[in-house]
């Protein structure tokens, strides 16, 4: 019985000093650590690219991230098919072969830049807080109706037309978030969620593509989620 339990409680030593050797490894290659560079897959329309530094010695880093929108959303491969065009009260309906979380437009550009502050619980462990600022500028084609004025045989008119406009969006947001980032010898993989706030300014008149939390010129809270994939020097 005594044999049993002495031979219980070196198992037990053994796998502990183990442990505590994994941990110190961890933790001492993740403090070798200085930079890392990651991009954030499975965004439609979207391309981020995230550099991040070590402040000095210790579990703070400063995370720059830029990020460039680019897509194309025509039924017919060009500008010409107003068919998909957005509509304030049904334009789920007019473009229902296209139905997603945003409203219909032709084309979206722009770029934007995430800053966030992260900071590791533990240099051995993956879990971390983040806080940062972001900033997004988009341009929004799309098919609309509008109000035109023009005359005919001395007559004023109004007619409710539906033409080709460009809407501008600017974008700001503050973002707090955890995630989990494992960090091998050189590759990294990081998930994170979190909540964040947005504040969207547009052009009067022109669709704000503000109906939900996914749309380009949302106002409001949103949540946060996202995945990260790089390597570390």
């Amino acid at each position: 019985m005594k044999k049993s339990l002495y031979s219980l409680l070196l198992l037990f030593a053994v796998i502990n000093i183990q442990a505590q050797e994994i941990s110190d490894d961890l933790s001492q290659s993740m403090m070798q650590k200085k930079y890392t560079f990651a991009m954030q897959p499975l965004q439609r329309y979207k391309w981020r690219f995230d550099f991040e530094m070590r402040l000095g010695d210790g579990l703070g880093w400063l995370q720059f991230g830029p990020a460039v929108y680019y897509g194309k959303r025509y039924e017919d491969g060009n500008n010409n098919n107003p068919s998909y065009y957005y509509d304030e009260n049904d334009y789920h309906f007019r473009g229902w072969r296209y139905i997603s979380l945003r409203e219909p437009f032709s084309k979206v550009r722009g770029g934007g830049l995430d800053v966030n502050y992260k900071q590791f619980f533990n240099p051995a462990l993956p879990p971390y807080f983040a806080v940062g600022l972001s900033y997004t500028h988009l341009k929004i084609d799309y098919w609309g109706y509008s109000w035109e004025n023009y005359t005919e045989d001395g007559l004023a008119y109004h007619a409710y037309v539906l033409d080709y406009r460009t809407q501008n969006i600017n974008r700001m947001g503050i973002n707090t978030y955890l995630g989990l980032q494992y960090t091998g010898k050189f590759c990294l993989f990081d998930i994170y969620c979190g909540l964040g706030f947005r504040y969207s300014l547009s052009e009067k008149n022109k669709p704000p593509f503000n109906n939900n939390m996914f749309s380009y010129g949302y106002t409001g809270m949103a949540y946060l989620l996202g995945m990260r994939i790089g390597f570390a020097l």
